[in-house]
């Protein structure tokens, strides 16, 4: 008798639970998908942003914040539908614009590959991927896109030089629309952009002492893992202290004696857990003067294949003759779109079990 009484009331319970089912299936279905939306189109970058590193150099006289942003490899129209290059552009948009808010950079970097499919465009194509850019990184539409605080470097996949010879037309159309200079000088900073794809370097017109001056080199295609001679030359010409490069997609420091021409050790510098992302930091010194170090910058895309996407600050304190690099983490949009799947199923599920028992009526259990 006591398992019966039990088995009747789960029995009314579930009844009872498909009957307010059934009267509310649209009102839950429709809930379901307003909280998936809201949690993976604005709460889940909200929530990575809260947890983003603090930024701290110390007198802020002498700091300078540098967004770096790494192959973000806008998706192009040959390769990719519709949906996809909408979806890639608003994981942009959404994640550039709350690293912006975050760092309040002093100077963009834009370390190369900006477009997917940018060195086989045409003119209109490239044109319209060069609007699609513009929106999401919140730049002017006027040509060139480059400032004095902004910077453009052209990857393999804008001029070509992985898959596609180098053309003159591709390297002239790259900086006739973005048209980055090849140093920068800004108080005891120095900016110098190079392009190992041409083997191309700015005029050293106005050597300045490295004792005085921090002296930081951006190129696309990284330069010391694998010596060259265009590396041999770059490096004696300049004597930068800290490369930053991209086109790896990873997230990993290279310390060099480019004297000896080989490498002292590497510094995987791996994506931390959720808990742990403050920690993302990492400071170096005033070095040695045959001592360079290089940072390959982790990719924004992620349609890159990797699973560790993110945004580099560089924080230059002038001061003390240091810089700060951080990572901004961003969060995985596979496992958004994994959640919009499963709430799918969820939501076919419950609307199946609506058909099946609507017309059933709600047991009533009464206790005598």
């Amino acid at each position: 008798m006591f398992h019966f009484f039990y088995l009747a009331r789960l029995k009314t319970l579930v009844g009872l639970i498909l009957y307010k089912l059934n009267e509310y299936i649209h009102y839950l279905l429709v809930f379901l998908l307003a909280l998936t939306i809201i949690y993976n189109e604005w709460f889940i970058y909200s929530l990575y942003a809260s947890k983003w590193p603090y930024l701290y150099c110390g007198n802020e006289k002498f700091c300078k914040n540098i967004l770096l942003v790494a192959d973000p490899q806008i998706l192009g129209e040959e390769r990719e539908n519709i949906l996809s290059r909408w979806d890639s552009d608003r994981y942009l948009f959404n994640t550039y614009g709350r690293a912006l808010q975050h760092v309040k950079p002093d100077n963009v970097v834009f370390l190369g590959d900006l477009f997917d499919e940018g060195s086989i465009a045409d003119q209109k194509t490239f044109e319209r991927y060069l609007y699609r850019f513009c929106k999401i990184f919140f730049l002017k539409t006027t040509v060139p896109l480059a400032s004095k605080n902004v910077i453009f470097i052209p990857g393999d996949n804008d001029i070509g030089g992985e898959e596609e010879i180098v053309i003159r037309e591709k390297v002239d159309r790259f900086h006739l629309y973005f048209g980055s200079p090849g140093i920068i000088v800004n108080e005891n900073i120095e900016f110098t952009m190079v392009n190992q794809l041409i083997d191309s370097m700015p005029m050293n017109n106005n050597p300045t002492n490295r004792t005085n001056t921090i002296k930081i080199m951006f190129s696309h295609i990284p330069l010391t893992p694998k010596y060259t001679k265009f590396t041999e030359k770059v490096l004696n010409e300049f004597k930068s202290e800290y490369i930053f490069s991209a086109h790896d997609h990873s997230s990993i420091n290279f310390v060099s004696n480019f004297k000896q021409k080989k490498q002292k050790y590497v510094q995987r510098l791996g994506r931390n857990s959720y808990s742990q992302m403050t920690e993302a930091q990492w400071r170096f010194g005033q070095q040695s003067p045959d001592i360079v170090s290089e940072i390959i910058v982790p990719t924004c895309s992620y349609r890159m294949g990797s699973n560790n996407v993110g945004y580099g600050v560089l924080t230059i304190d002038t001061f003390r003759h240091s810089i700060t690099y951080t990572i901004l983490w961003l969060p995985s949009r596979f496992s958004c779109l994994y959640v919009y799947l499963y709430i799918l199923m969820l939501s076919i599920i419950l609307y199946l079990l609506h058909l099946i028992t609507r017309n059933s009526k709600a047991i009533v259990y009464r206790v005598m």
